[in-house]
């Protein structure tokens, strides 16, 4: 399974106060980086939403 087929599947097991918080926690993120305008900080801040997807919970199964 490739990376993207691999997040897709965590995103599909969160439920709608999961993804809003993410959204949230993303759109915040992305606020804070563009208003100080540093390319470095802009940069820094996509990694760690890219990083934020890949440590995803995984659903457990009960």
């Amino acid at each position: 399974m490739n990376r993207i087929q691999f997040v897709k599947q965590k995103i599909q097991y969160m439920d709608e106060v999961e993804a809003k918080s993410i959204l949230l926690l993303i759109y915040a993120k992305l606020d804070s980086a563009i208003d100080q305008g540093d390319e470095d900080i802009i940069k820094e801040t996509a990694e760690e939403i890219f990083d934020m997807y890949h440590k995803l919970p995984d659903r457990m199964l009960n």
